[in-house]
């Protein structure tokens, strides 16, 4: 899979931008705030329809575009995709809402047709490194299910609608947890034949949900702590563990993990409407649903220790970059497409040894790579020959020949 063509309108600092990307990909150089990460993102949101920088979308937008047409602000990326088989355009413009001041209307097309969220996330498949990915291990729950999220998106549809769908369903079932909390009383029925409606609808959304999950994180623990070993050279294992709220014991996990089955996720339906059962005074008091995926989390342990707690930054950031080696190889095992791979400033995260193994790691991925740097040097490695070379500045773009190597 590549990206063949981006082109930008009045996205963050850019104005305009067209840029046809080689097969290989690019090398970025400039300093901060020249636009390189804004780029990124940009590739980032064709793929997921998400910017991984932005808690509002509002923010993508330039607020003075427009302005000496009076149209309202717009924000418009386009990209051109070939996977060697078929070509698609995606096109995704966010547009201020004339009738909610500060709101973004969000309109996306594939191949030139209206199409919804679902029918588009994944059309181009992205892995992303940045900086601030250190927070996958050090950071909160919801920002490792966020990643979850993310990653499942872009190869299963399915993942996408019942995701949304229990948010939803979740959404509902706690107002009328605190409705009913206000009210309740142990020995009235009324509760539970009240929640009973919203308990299935949770539990069948919430059961595929939660076992893609572990299905997704069983096959990066089987893929990060060779891509660590292969990183830093020790033979301690790094492995990843799935901490859900859904009670399960070992026999029926490990059919959940082994089998997409409806069967094996019915398992997972099952114990999960007991534990909801189990748990009903408990939300009726507090007036939320203490159960689900919405609550899980997963953890980084190297040699069985915990690698938040007890592991070293250089560790942890190492263990993220393993992470994000074995999400490429795990998008190209289930769905046989090799994702794009953006590398946000990580040269700079790293020390020289760990650079020139990663340089090494990436060297067999066969992937097409956008990496940046604010040290030109860092971009003057051998194994990156084959990526040409842009200098970024004030979100402008100009090819450049790379600096001759140092003696």
């Amino acid at each position: 899979m590549r990206l063949t063509r981006l082109e930008l309108e009045e996205f963050r600092c850019y104005r305009k931008l067209a840029l046809d990307i080689p097969s290989s990909g690019l090398r970025l150089h400039g300093l901060n705030a020249s636009g390189k990460t804004s780029l990124l993102e940009a590739m980032h949101l064709l793929a997921t329809l998400r910017s991984p920088r932005a808690t509002q979308e509002r923010e993508l937008v330039n607020w003075s575009s427009a302005e000496e047409f009076g149209l309202p602000p717009y924000a418009r990326v386009q990209g051109w995709i070939s996977d060697g088989r078929e070509e698609h355009h995606v096109e995704v413009v966010l547009a201020a809402d004339e009738r909610r001041a500060g709101a973004i209307k969000k309109r996306i097309k594939l191949d030139g047709r209206a199409r919804r969220a679902v029918d588009t996330i994944g059309t181009l498949k992205v892995v992303l490194f940045a900086p601030e990915d250190l927070n996958l291990v050090l950071g909160s729950p919801s920002v490792r299910r966020r990643y979850l999220d993310i990653s499942i998106s872009q190869i299963d549809p399915a993942y996408v609608r019942s995701l949304a769908r229990y948010g939803r369903i979740l959404e509902q079932r706690n107002g009328l947890l605190k409705d009913l909390g206000a009210r309740y009383r142990p020995s009235d029925p009324a509760a539970g034949e009240q929640l009973a409606y919203w308990d299935g609808e949770l539990v069948a959304q919430g059961a595929y949900v939660a076992a893609a999950r572990l299905r997704y994180l069983h096959g990066l623990d089987a893929g990060a702590g060779g891509a660590f070993t292969q990183l830093t050279g020790l033979d301690r294992p790094l492995t990843l563990h799935y901490l859900g709220t859904v009670t399960l014991p070992e026999p029926q996990l490990e059919r959940v993990i082994a089998s997409p089955s409806s069967d094996a996720q019915a398992l997972l339906a099952r114990s999960f409407e007991m534990d909801l059962q189990r748990r009903r005074e408990d939300e009726l008091r507090r007036g939320v649903t203490l159960i689900g995926p919405h609550r899980d989390d997963f953890t980084f342990r190297l040699g069985g220790i915990e690698l938040s707690a007890y592991g070293s930054r250089g560790q942890q950031r190492l263990a993220v970059v393993a992470t994000k080696l074995a999400e490429l190889r795990q998008v190209l095992a289930l769905v046989g497409d090799r994702p794009l791979l953006l590398l946000d400033d990580v040269l700079s995260e790293l020390d020289a040894e760990h650079r020139t193994r990663l340089l090494d790691a990436l060297s067999t991925a066969d992937c097409q790579v956008i990496i940046t740097s604010t040290d030109r040097d860092l971009l003057d490695q051998p194994s990156l020959n084959g990526l040409p070379f842009f200098e970024s500045t004030d979100c402008t773009l100009v090819p450049e020949p790379p600096c001759e190597p140092h003696e």
